[in-house]
């Protein structure tokens, strides 16, 4: 396949697995701060979809998705070009980027009764789970456009 399309095809893996880390962490976050009760999100299956919830729920991962874009994107590039690949490292780095920028999260929302801590644990937990869905997207084949061994030594890539 050309080394342009290989290059596109990961553009979008990436893009889609930040969506959807996004929004996994977002609704973690929601559930974990009970901005959305466990009795509510089971209320969804029987009542049909409350659209309150589930805008509240998106607004979070839009949310999630704003105040970790750029530190998020700096872990990619650098798994990129290392070529990480491990579930470890994806958790960690959500874990880590959750845990230093829950202060900008706090400013909209506020944790129901619990501490600003308390909120940095959740927030937390909610990267954790965010970089494991990174992981499963689009991390697990985390520099594969990048020329390899068996890519330098094929013999169809040298011109005759």
């Amino acid at each position: 396949m050309d080394r342009l399309a290989l290059f596109f095809i990961r553009m979008v893996m990436i893009t889609l697995g930040f969506a959807v880390s996004s929004i996994v962490a977002g609704v973690a976050l929601a559930l974990l701060t009970e901005f959305i009760t466990p009795h509510e999100a089971g209320r969804l299956a029987s009542a049909g979809f409350d659209f309150g919830l589930v805008i509240g729920a998106l607004g979070l991962a839009s949310l999630v998705g704003y105040v970790a874009f750029v530190p998020a994107m700096l872990v990619i590039f650098y798994a990129e070009i290392t070529k990480r690949r491990d579930w470890l490292f994806y958790a960690l780095a959500g874990g880590i980027i959750a845990a230093v920028a829950p202060f900008l999260a706090a400013i909209v929302v506020q944790p129901a009764g619990g501490s600003r801590f308390d909120f940095a644990l959740m927030a937390t937990a909610a990267g954790m789970i965010g970089g494991l869905s990174y992981w499963l997207v689009a991390g697990r084949s985390a520099g594969n456009w990048l020329p390899g061994a068996a890519m330098v030594n094929d013999p169809r890539s040298e011109e005759s």
